[in-house]
């Protein structure tokens, strides 16, 4: 720029950092005073007379030539108003004194005038340094202008505009030989030639540099400027504008080449940074589109179906970019094309609109059958199912819910799966359908546990194939976690093999959970172990499974078990509440172990264990009773009722012992005397041993309270005395050879079944035996109150060992008989 001998003052740039967009555009707004400047002469600052433009730094001086000192209206940065309102005019201004002075050049800037004032004119020296931080990359610099020049001269003004990253350091003063290092000098930036040795890290990534002399007709012109991109990936990260009244770079570093020309002026207004957004070309299929215009924004493509593949387009504008979004629905695809200063200038956008022939795609389906019939499960988001059954070619039928979509199958016969795929457009869909091997069904009681959490206990049901070459597969299908669905469990080829009546399996393998959940829960290639009896049509299975480093614990027992033991987890009341527990289990002697600490168990629960107390032992005659832990019983109620009598004898075997009450006799076997056996009476009763009983309290059970309840578990229910053995049961069962309790005696019989919590006898080895045992408590022998004495009777008559007498009545010795089924007693 020129040199000169004047002041310059400089006012930092405000409100400017960062911004996408140059301050103050319409210069609507002028400080009330300018700031300071940098005087390289003597390193200081000097306060600029005059106002400026906020935002912006202008050149405003106050020259001193021997004395003689440039009054207000030879400042060269003013306000100006008329009817396009305010804006900044820019005029030279030359003071002198016989011949000697300078020419203030007259501009506005966002960096740091300096000058070197001095009055030898070839040493006279100025320019800017700095900038504003800025990240973005416009396009284009435009404003209006409106360049008067004055006594014939044409000197150009300019436009300058300089983007860079980095430092550049040079050197500022006086003229040919300066000695002040001063960061990111205009003309070190620039790269112009008297710039002198230049350092640091600095780069220039873009500039503007447009000069013009005249305006249209020396009148108010729109001027846009370019600004030329020397690399177009990097992100600037400084920028400056220079708008100079005066030929801004004639001068060399030591000769002047020229003089400012006095009075030329450039009025400027609305200047604005420009960011392009718009599209330059676009071609679908390799041609383009017709008509394409980058001012035409709408275009009619309805004979062609979309394919994103084909479609390319390019953008106007260095940080411009393209975003493509396409409405399967109608077939409009809409091109939004931003501008680089979009995030901070919502309106800096352009949008075109492709409408291409509307297709129906969806890339799901709307109907799946297997054999010609519907799977009742399908429905719209859920892809895995399950059918029993083999398949066979063209056993699917898919239906496309998209007239448009492509369905294509394919079955794996390895896995048993026909996977069904649906492509509409961009969107894609897989189902699978997995064909499960016929199983024989068994229900049960699953209760699934993981982290020491019980999640549920439903009443669910597992299959098991039929065995080929010793082998079946285990089907657990629906199987659910915490009340979510998961999918269908499979393990296959599980070794089976009987043995006395008893298939016992075990099988351990990785799994992969077949449903919708398997891949977003990571059920892939789980370590399992399944382990599980099956007798009497029952089975009783554990499986364990190891997901993300847990172990999942799913237990099932027939609905008829005598106990369920969730002692080891954590039941939450609210998830899975007791009716739920007991629901659907048809033992109403179900006994279940809960934790230590469980709360929410009422003090009317029956047969609920927590720890190793339970509120209340509740059994009911006939059912079955069997627990593996022993625990504490509050109080007591068994519905049977004993019958009263002094000589009427009842069994029972109980899983708790007790101290007899008054008004009840209760003896265990002590000795056998012929055909009697003597049962000797006891004051405590054992747990799990069997006893005959005589009361005249048909209730006296119900009135225990704290009762020490034994696990059945291993117990041996047996009492044996000279090889003859008393025997409890707590299940229903049929038995062979024994004798059963009946009428105040124990009868033989070859065949016949037990009740839960009664007894028999059983003879052991192949020593005879009668065809009735009589029963001696004390001595006294029972069960004949219903006898009757008679002197004379010819039926058929029986001892009480079986054996048919003859004779009548009177001629028989004294003894009890059997006389058509009634006892006799002869004296």
């Amino acid at each position: 720029m020129k040199k000169q001998l004047l002041t310059l003052a400089l006012l930092a740039v405000a409100g400017t950092a960062g911004a996408q967009q140059l301050p103050n555009v319409g210069f609507d707004g002028w400080k009330t005073a300018c700031g300071k400047t940098f005087q390289a002469s003597d390193k200081s600052e000097k306060q600029r007379p005059g106002v400026e433009p906020e935002g912006w730094n202008g050149s405003n001086v106050k020259q001193s030539v021997y004395g003689q000192t440039a009054s207000e209206d030879k400042l060269v940065t003013q306000q100006k108003s008329d009817g396009r309102g305010k804006y900044v005019k820019l005029a030279n201004r030359r003071v002198e004194k016989w011949g000697v002075g300078a020419t203030a050049p007259a501009y506005l800037t966002f960096g740091t005038p300096w000058s070197y004032p001095s009055a030898i004119e070839s040493e006279q020296d100025g320019g800017t340094f700095g900038g504003v931080d800025f990240k973005y990359r416009p396009d284009a610099i435009k404003g209006m202008y409106k360049r008067t020049n004055v006594n014939g001269k044409t000197e150009k003004a300019h436009i300058i505009v300089y983007l860079w990253t980095g430092t550049f350091t040079s050197k500022i003063g006086k003229g040919g030989s300066p000695s002040i290092n001063k960061e990111n000098v205009d003309r070190a930036i620039m790269g112009k030639s008297n710039a002198g040795t230049i350092t640091g890290d600095g780069k220039l990534v873009a500039s503007a540099d447009h000069e013009f002399a005249t305006t249209k007709n020396n009148d108010w012109e729109e001027i846009i400027v370019p600004i030329v991109y020397n690399d177009k990936t990097t992100i600037p990260t400084k920028m400056n504008v220079v708008i100079s009244s005066a030929d801004y770079w004639t001068r060399s570093n030591i000769i002047p080449t020229t003089t400012g020309v006095d009075g030329s002026v450039l009025e400027a207004d609305d200047i604005e940074f420009v960011y392009y957004h718009a599209l330059n070309s676009a071609t679908y299929d390799g041609q383009a589109i017709p008509n394409f215009d980058e001012g035409t924004l709408n275009y009619d493509l309805s004979s062609q179906v979309y394919d994103e593949k084909k479609f390319d387009c390019t953008v106007k504008g260095i940080g411009a970019e393209a975003v493509k979004s396409y409405d399967e629905s109608t077939g409009l695809l809409t091109v939004t094309v931003n501008g680089n200063n979009i995030s901070a200038d919502a309106t800096s956008k352009t949008v075109y609109t492709f409408q291409f022939k509307k297709v129906d795609y969806t890339g799901m389906l709307s109907a799946l059958s297997v054999n010609g019939k519907d799977i009742e499960a399908f429905a719209e988001g859920r892809y895995h199912y399950t059918v029993v059954g083999d398949y066979t070619d063209g056993c699917v039928t898919a239906t496309a819910k998209g007239a448009d979509d492509a369905v294509t199958t394919n079955y794996n016969a390895a896995t048993r799966i026909c996977s069904i795929n649906v492509v509409g457009g961009s969107e894609q869909n897989t189902y699978f359908v997995k064909f499960a091997k016929a199983t024989t069904d068994y229900k049960g009681k699953m209760s699934i546990a993981m982290a020491g959490q019980l999640l549920s206990a439903a009443t669910s049901t597992v299959g098991i194939t039929t065995p080929v070459d010793g082998k079946a597969d285990f089907q657990l299908l629906g199987f659910s976690l915490g009340g979510s669905p998961i999918g269908d469990i499979f393990v296959t080829d599980v070794p089976y093999a009987e043995e006395n009546g008893v298939v016992y399996l075990y099988k351990k393998q990785n799994i992969t959970i077949f449903g919708d959940a398997s891949e977003g829960m990571n059920l892939i290639d789980l370590p399992v172990v399944l382990t599980g009896t099956l007798k009497d049509g029952k089975l009783t299975a554990n499986i364990g499974i190891i997901w993300n480093g847990m172990k999942i614990t799913v237990d099932l027992v027939p609905l008829d078990v005598t106990s369920l033991d969730l002692s080891s987890n954590a039941v939450n009341f609210e998830g899975t509440p007791l009716a739920g527990m007991k629901a659907d289990m048809t033992n109403k002697n179900l006994a279940i172990f809960l934790p230590e600490g469980t709360e929410g168990v009422g003090a009317d629960e029956k047969n609920v264990v927590v720890g190793t107390t339970a509120s209340n032992l509740s059994l009911t005659d006939g059912n079955d009773w069997g627990v593996t832990k022993d625990f504490t019983a509050a109080a007591v109620s068994y519905d049977r009722v004993f019958k009263t009598g002094t000589d009427y004898v009842q069994s029972f075997v109980l899983p708790f012992g007790f101290t007899v009450p008054a008004g009840t006799t209760v003896a265990e076997l002590s000795s056998v005397n012929g055909d009697n056996l003597v049962f000797k009476p006891v004051a405590e009763t054992v747990a799990n041993k069997p006893y005959l009983v005589v009361t005249t309290d048909k209730d006296f059970i119900n009135k225990l309270t704290n009762v020490q309840v034994k696990a059945t578990t291993g117990a041996d229910l047996t009492t044996t005395v000279e090889g003859v053995s008393h025997i409890g049961s707590y299940t229903a069962q049929n038995v062979a050879n024994v004798y059963g309790y009946a009428n105040g005696k124990f009868v033989k019989a070859n065949t016949g079944s037990v009740k839960p919590f009664r007894t028999y006898i059983k003879v052991a080895g192949t020593q005879a035996a009668p065809m009735a045992f009589g029963v001696n408590i004390e001595g006294t022998v029972t069960g004949i109150n219903n006898a009757t004495t008679a002197a004379t009777a010819k039926e058929a008559i029986y001892n009480l060992q079986g054996v048919r007498v003859s004779g009548d009545l009177k001629h028989l010795t004294k003894g009890v008989y059997i006389v058509n089924g009634q006892k006799v007693v002869v004296k």
